[in-house]
């Protein structure tokens, strides 16, 4: 008989990070493999189109915990998260700067007092002797009595409150997955912490251990589930894939990749139409691709599709997301499929960008970047996000600050188009962020989990 082991799944961005990728395909012909998602009045996974396609309805369990239950622990939980940060320099003040505009003044006094030493554990007691266990979670466990539980996690959510205190009372196995890239540096277990913390590679470790306060020997660096299409170039050519962009594969091709939180796009890339027209920067095609949450237009945005351009073109499995959005703002996550920005950071020559992930990707696969922050400069916003910042320190990445020398920057960026010296230096920079091991993520997902397990039927 298989041993059994739960998956529980509580946002819908794991899905397409490692759902559709089959990161957990190899260990569902080994073990018994059921998958937990949560649905309540206000958020419904069960019917989310990929889970249905990729997960059998009998390989499928559903909880329905409260956001009301999740806002509770999410008291704890920043109280915990400014605790572990302080003295983090830089990187806690800019954390302050964004939990006042969210917290507001009082909330955010209250729980820097609540995170004091001799304060602390009396409030944590109290809010795991209040909110105590999940009852659908725990009839879950008994019922299933699954050998190992793993979590893909954003490091929050309904789950992981549920999964540390059981933990502690019950000898299973819990395996946590990192999602995405800013996780380690802002966010915070508060009520217990996994058998293994799986992170991305040595930054996010080093982060893991420093805003976390996880011990380093629970953490393990197996690269990102999501870039693994990475590792292999797509098989059609540079015609063929400038065909599927529409785009002229004799022109040097550059992306530039939206941020969700930017709010002026098409100033910035009026700023590259121009520039080209002019002859003040060379003759090259942009590649708009929108971000897959950048949500509606912002007051005073222009509309990318209500302009003519000559040398700017949207990329197009993008296309209708953006009409979407713009016409109707649902703040929705766009799941696009990895293996079309593959075949974009195959075919584009390099990339711009302001605090995007598609700056990791980009280096990862060898091209030039440039990070443009003006807005996150002039608007009050800050960019001292951990995991950002040590991406801008680094020698071969071009960042610019002010729209001023926008040019400039752009002109060096093109420069370093073809220097395979360039390429092969953020290459190797890319291993820091993302650890590409000789075996893939699921590879290496599969020999933990065995590891586990053996010891656990010899028991």
């Amino acid at each position: 008989m298989k041993l059994k082991i739960l998956i529980f799944i509580d946002e819908e961005i794991i899905l397409r990070h490692f759902i559709m990728n089959k990161t957990f395909g190899d260990l569902e012909k080994k073990y018994n493999l059921i998958y937990v998602v949560n649905d309540n009045s206000k958020f419904s996974l069960s019917n989310n189109p990929i889970l249905k396609k990729f997960i059998s309805k009998d390989q499928l369990r559903i909880t329905n915990i409260s956001r009301k239950r999740t806002g509770r622990w999410f008291l704890l939980y920043i109280i915990t998260v400014l605790r572990n940060q302080k003295g983090s320099g830089s990187h806690y003040k800019a954390r302050l700067k964004n939990e006042l505009k969210r917290l507001g003044r009082r909330n955010l006094i209250l729980a820097r007092i609540a995170g004091l030493p001799y304060i602390y554990p009396i409030i944590k007691y109290f809010f795991i002797k209040f909110l105590g266990i999940n009852k659908e979670v725990n009839d879950l466990i008994n019922a299933e009595n699954p050998s190992l539980i793993i979590h893909p996690s954003l490091l929050k959510g309904f789950y992981i409150n549920e999964l540390f205190r059981l933990k502690k009372f019950k000898s299973i196995p819990l395996l946590v997955l990192m999602n995405s890239w800013d996780n380690p540096s802002c966010k915070s277990f508060c009520t217990g912490s996994p058998d293994k913390l799986i992170v991305w590679g040595e930054q996010t470790k080093n982060h893991a251990i420093e805003y976390m306060k996880i011990n380093e020997n629970k953490i393990e660096c197996f690269g990102a589930a999501q870039f693994d299409v990475y590792r292999n170039p797509p098989k059609e050519s540079r015609v063929e894939l400038a065909a599927f962009f529409d785009v002229n594969p004799e022109s040097k091709i550059i992306l530039y990749a939206g941020s969700g939180g930017a709010k002026y796009e098409t100033e910035y890339l009026k700023l590259l139409e121009e520039g080209i027209s002019k002859s003040i920067i060379p003759k090259v095609h942009i590649i708009y691709r929108p971000h897959p949450w950048r949500g509606g237009l912002a007051p005073g945005e222009e509309d990318f599709l209500s302009i003519t351009w000559k040398h700017i073109s949207i990329d197009p499995t993008m296309k209708d997301f953006y009409k979407s959005e713009i016409k109707s703002p649902k703040g929705r996550v766009f799941l696009a499929d990895y293996e079309n920005s593959n075949k974009l950071l195959t075919l584009v020559d390099a990339v711009i960008s302001p605090l995007s992930t598609m700056l990791l990707e980009s280096i990862i696969k060898g091209k030039p970047v440039l990070a443009f922050l003006p807005e996150y400069e002039n608007n009050g916003s800050s960019i001292n996000q951990a995991h950002f910042a040590e991406l801008f320190k680094l020698e071969s990445i071009n960042v610019c600050r002010e729209k001023k020398d926008f040019y400039l920057f752009f002109n060096k960026l093109f420069n370093q188009i073809g220097d395979k010296q360039i390429s092969s230096k953020i290459i190797n920079h890319s291993q820091y962020f993302v650890q590409n091991n000789e075996i893939t993520y699921k590879e290496q997902l599969n020999k933990t989990v065995d590891r586990y397990l053996l010891v656990n039927k010899k028991n």
